[in-house]
């Protein structure tokens, strides 16, 4: 079982304080401690980590880089926004991206039982856990299975192009994630997962585009559905 201290980042083997406060306040963005447009309180967050002002300040640096945070002239660091625009390219880009690592593993026939394994078990987490509950654990596994797919393909260039984008992916992840709990489908959260997986399994490449664009699809579900509430 994948802990909430193991969230996103895969851990440093000597971890600094520096990466540890960075790493905390990156999981509070994602499991949505601080929300959307929100003020980050230095001080609530120094005087729980433990942590130097200073070493607060280069956290949020390091997240202001990476997508996360935005600095507001004489406010502040705030967490980012996405406009609906936003949420749906990244979503979109996402597919295309993992669409090529797929092609790669199952062109590398890399898509043998032994090779998902770890797939398998992260869908079998997700089964026995109630996501709109346990936001930080479905956080944890939705994140490690879609960045074990990349790993699989063993792809520098791709997955450099993916994790420098990684944050922001994360974050979009988690509105998609928001989106199929609001349409009321929680329940298909790990069997969403298990298609994609499925697919590669298949060696079905063509499958895997249709399930991935569905599975990159319910923010724009979502509001769609929210449209037509007005």
């Amino acid at each position: 079982m994948i802990t909430n201290e193991e969230l996103i980042m895969q851990p440093s083997k000597h971890p600094t304080m520096l990466d540890s406060c960075t790493e905390a306040l990156r999981d509070a963005i994602l499991n949505g401690i601080i929300g959307a447009g929100e003020r980050v309180n230095e001080i609530t967050f120094t005087t729980k980590l433990g942590v130097s002002r200073t070493t607060f300040r280069e956290s949020m640096r390091k997240l202001e880089q990476s997508g996360l945070l935005i600095r507001v002239p004489y406010r502040g660091m705030f967490v980012r926004e996405f406009s609906e625009e936003e949420v749906i390219d990244l979503n979109n880009l996402r597919a295309v991206l993992e669409t090529y690592a797929a092609e790669i593993i199952i062109g590398k026939g890399c898509n043998k039982a032994e090779d998902l394994l770890p797939f398998y078990q992260i869908v079998s987490q997700m089964e026995r856990i109630a996501p709109e509950e346990d936001v930080a654990q479905t956080n944890a596994l939705h994140i490690t299975f879609h960045r074990t797919m990349l790993n699989l393909a063993g792809n520098d260039l791709l997955f450099t192009v993916w994790n420098n984008l990684a944050q922001q992916f994360w974050m979009t992840m988690r509105i998609s994630q928001l989106s199929l709990f609001a349409l009321g489908e929680a329940g298909t959260f790990a069997d969403s997962h298990r298609e994609v997986v499925g697919a590669i399994a298949a060696g079905d490449i063509e499958q895997f585009r249709k399930v991935i664009r569905k599975h990159v699809s319910y923010f724009v579900e979502f509001r769609k559905t929210e449209r037509g509430r007005l």
